[in-house]
């Protein structure tokens, strides 16, 4: 627990930072005040006791790839672009210590008069002391992307999570910001940014983090917060593997196991009892003006009294079919015309006949049973495979399958319910 009494889901995070992000509105160069604002971001998820690396890019100062298009060399493009990246993280830990939090920069290419250089124990070791460690120089090779770089040090300090900072709310089919017509995903796979090329992060870094099962949430930046609501879990932005997946199965799940429920209460209806109910009638169909309709869609049902079904067609010409459909099925209801509507009586139901009722139901409620219990073990199917693919942890396997459970025990709970409230009804004289 935080000393705020807030609980973070990620105890060790990555923030990816596009050099882009420190430029502000300018596009070029670094905005100090959106650099104290990121600090300040930085400062709000240090307090809750998380340990924070950041990877920072350098395209607000140097970009490699177009001056590589420009005719330059591309691995000395990289090496400068490599430079920028150093330059935005001494002024990101400038903004940091000026606000009171401790802070260690470490460089891939080595520069030990301004910054430590990259060694991973010690990396590991600033985090837990509780210092901020940022991440410059990128791989400390040409041709690998600073995205690149942090799955990297997200793997060799095993965080938790790829924070991925950006100017939109997440990832989208198109660019939200000439399409306003664009969709959101708010969960996606590994393969989904690799395959289908989404601007999430290049495929290196994604097949990076897809075999060290390292999930990514993509948000925005610029909103005052959302990184504090990342760290703590909440839904924002759009989520790469990790957990979003057992979400995902869990939400899959508990859609099937309302409809099971759903089609529980319909089948306990359609139990003829000693009272009336409209839902007796559901599954009749009638033949009428050239096709076949429910009841409902050609006439009003009403219950006027206990053991009464009034049915006063809208037109009166359908009123023999609905007739010759209510005797033609199988509830042994025998409707009394007048001309303009029907009246089913329903009778009373003998001892004998009401315990035969009781053993449908309990026997419909069993099928329900099974089928919810077939929906959990889909949904833990589907989470294994998750898992042998590297796209969820283990950890995420274990939480998925006890919140499927708890909703397996909560919707078998409900049907035992409905088959308690059915069974008085029958027996009810």
């Amino acid at each position: 627990m935080s000393k705020t009494g807030e609980t973070p889901r990620f105890r060790r995070v990555v923030l990816k930072l596009s050099g882009e992000a420190l430029a502000g509105s300018r596009g070029f160069g670094i905005d100090l005040d959106v650099v104290k604002h990121i600090a300040e971001e930085i400062r709000e998820i240090h307090e809750l006791g998380v340990e924070v690396a950041v990877v920072v890019g350098g395209g607000n100062i140097w970009r490699g790839v177009q001056a590589q298009k420009a005719g330059m060399d591309r691995a000395t493009a990289d090496y400068m672009g490599m430079l920028a990246t150093i330059i935005n993280a001494m002024s990101l830990q400038d903004a940091l210590e000026k606000l009171g939090v401790d802070t260690r920069v470490q460089t891939a290419i080595e520069m030990r008069e301004i910054a430590e250089p990259y060694i991973r124990r010690r990396a590991i070791r600033h985090l837990e002391k509780g210092r901020v460690v940022i991440f410059a120089g990128g791989t400390g090779n040409p041709y690998f992307s600073t995205d690149t770089a942090a799955a990297l040090r997200a793997a060799e300090i095993e965080a938790e999570v790829i924070l991925m900072a950006k100017r939109v709310d997440g990832v989208y089919d198109s660019d939200p910001l000439s399409n306003p017509s664009a969709r959101r995903f708010t969960h996606l796979t590994y393969r989904d940014v690799i395959n289908r090329g989404l601007g999430v992060m290049d495929s290196t870094a994604a097949s990076l983090c897809m075999d060290n099962g390292i999930p990514i949430v993509v948000f925005n930046l610029t909103k005052k917060g959302n990184v504090k609501r990342a760290v703590l879990g909440e839904e924002i932005g759009t989520q790469v593997g990790g957990s979003s997946m057992p979400d995902d199965e869990r939400a899959r799940a508990e859609q099937k196991m309302k409809e099971i429920v759903e089609a529980t209460r319909r089948e306990f209806a359609q139990i003829r009892t000693g009272r009336a109910n409209p839902a007796l009638l559901d599954r009749i169909t009638v033949e009428a003006y050239g096709d076949v309709y429910p009841i409902n869609q050609l006439a009003s049902i009403s219950v006027p009294e206990a053991r009464l079904l009034v049915i006063q067609p809208w037109d009166r010409k359908v009123l023999p079919n609905i007739e010759r459909a209510i005797l033609k099925s199988d509830l042994a209801l025998t409707p009394v015309s007048d001309g303009s509507v029907l009246r089913i009586t329903i009778p009373t139901l003998t001892e004998e006949r009401r315990r035969d009722l009781v053993k449908i139901a309990k026997k419909v409620a069993e099928d329900m049973r099974v089928a919810v219990r077939n929906t959990r073990r889909e949904a833990i199917d589907a989470l294994r495979a998750k898992q042998k693919n590297k796209e969820i942890t283990e950890d995420d396997l274990k939480k998925g399958q006890e919140d499927i459970q708890k909703l397996t025990d909560k919707f078998i709970a409900e049907i035992d319910a409905l088959l308690e409230a059915k069974e008085a009804e029958i027996m009810e004289v």
